[in-house]
């Protein structure tokens, strides 16, 4: 009778441990989906990560994977900054509602941080990279199939967008192309050779069709990253002098490249003298605004959601003129944790990605997908909060957690 009851209770061990293992091998699969999904619908993507997060609090071990996630030095920066980001909703000085709204912005950080504790097996991070190449390499070829007229692009984007929009479709066209480039190393030669292929293919894309000027910054990190890699960090200036000769070329060769970098720079001059706002020049007027209102309280900031209403409050009785219209957003996503966290908050975001960096300085695939596209998002954020907003944040932290995990999941730890 003992027996048979000891034998009962291992089968009923062994039984909630394979369900513990399904559930987080789900949790794993859908995580995957999102990162892959996010740039082309957003509402897939969404529903993947419910199905992620569902799956994951099924398993049983959720306290273990946050332990797991906690272990490691990203995952404690993370809950720093988090940290930071709570205390300043209590001295914000706009309502409760926006205070929790900028707290929920940063919820991208939530899911990196959980699937920090996911991923620590090499053959999750490699389906992650496939998964990507693949869903991204559709878009590329539907990209190529709007601009010959076989189908239609996205509405109300130029001809050859059907992802979000053109900033999210040429910064994954980007990432995509840094995947295809590492996964080829340890490819065969027929698969190598169409991994490459691929890869022209983007970079003729992102050069020749692509209007995004993010796009144009991120290729050109992600190229000095992945040459510096693999022709040694002294040669790095002249990886840099190759990567400016490419960009005199495309601004000659290509239209629409010579178009957006020109526009760029046209649209900088003419900030002061400017009828109305423009793409670049609304940029200007928020970095000098945005100073203006840091200056006043440097190391805290205005609390926790407080941007939109002090932006509002400090600029809008200079009257009606585009240069002081309010907004949400200043477009850098350094000035933004500046003005609402302070010199402490920028202190404690940038110790994230120190500490990200850091964990990249091995030679492997993941890390160096990771470095690169780190360095890519830390300059695009200086126009944009790209670590924020929903396609590209979801993005850069499902990455870096997926990629970086380091601490796996014994099997004593399962569920019983």
């Amino acid at each position: 009778m003992f027996t048979r009851s000891g034998a009962d209770g291992r089968s009923a061990m062994a039984l909630a441990r394979n369900w513990s293992d399904l559930c987080l091998d789900a949790s794993r699969t859908m995580a995957i989906a999102a990162a892959a999904l996010v740039s082309a619908s957003t509402a897939a993507a969404s529903i993947a990560i419910v199905l992620m997060l569902a799956t994951w609090a099924a398993s049983g071990q959720a306290m273990h994977t946050l332990r797991a996630s906690a272990s490691q030095r990203v995952g404690q920066a993370i809950l720093l900054f988090f940290m930071v980001l709570v205390i300043a909703m209590f001295y914000g000085t706009t309502n409760w509602a926006e205070r929790w709204d900028s707290l929920w912005s940063w919820r991208k950080l939530v899911l990196g941080f959980i699937i920090l504790g996911l991923f620590a097996k090499d053959p999750w991070k490699q389906r992650f990279l496939q998964a990507f190449v693949l869903v991204t390499g559709v878009g590329l070829v539907l990209s190529y199939l709007a601009i010959l007229g076989i189908i239609p692009s996205k509405p109300g984007q130029v001809s050859g967008v059907l992802m979000t929009n053109h900033t999210v479709q040429g910064m994954a066209f980007v990432v995509a192309a840094l995947c295809c480039l590492e996964l080829q190393r340890a490819a065969g030669r027929r698969l190598r050779l169409l991994l490459l292929s691929v890869v022209l293919l983007f970079i003729l894309n992102i050069a020749f069709i692509s209007i995004s000027r993010s796009a144009y910054l991120a290729f050109a990190c992600v190229a000095l990253v992945w040459g510096g890699a693999q022709l040694g960090w002294r040669r790095l200036p002249l990886v840099a002098a190759a990567i400016a000769a490419f960009a005199v070329v495309a601004f000659n060769v290509s239209p629409k490249f010579h178009e957006r970098v020109q526009l760029g720079f046209d649209e900088v001059r003419a900030y002061q003298t400017a009828p109305k706002g423009s793409s670049a020049g609304v940029r200007v007027a928020f970095l000098i605004n945005s100073l203006a209102l840091i200056k006043d309280r440097p190391l805290l900031g205005y609390g926790t959601g407080s941007f939109p209403s002090e932006y509002r409050s400090h600029f809008s009785e200079r009257g009606t003129d585009w240069r002081n219209a309010p907004t949400r957003d200043p477009h850098n996503q350094y000035l933004f944790i500046l003005v609402e966290n302070g010199l402490l908050g920028l202190g404690a975001f940038i110790a994230i990605l120190a500490v990200a960096f850091r964990a990249t300085s091995g030679d492997g695939v993941h890390s160096g997908v990771v470095r690169a596209v780190l360095l890519a998002w830390c300059v695009t954020s200086l126009f944009n909060s790209h670590f924020r907003t929903f396609p590209e944040g979801h993005l850069i932290w499902l990455f870096v957690g997926a990629l970086l995990a380091a601490v796996p999941l014994r099997r004593d730890q399962a569920v019983r």
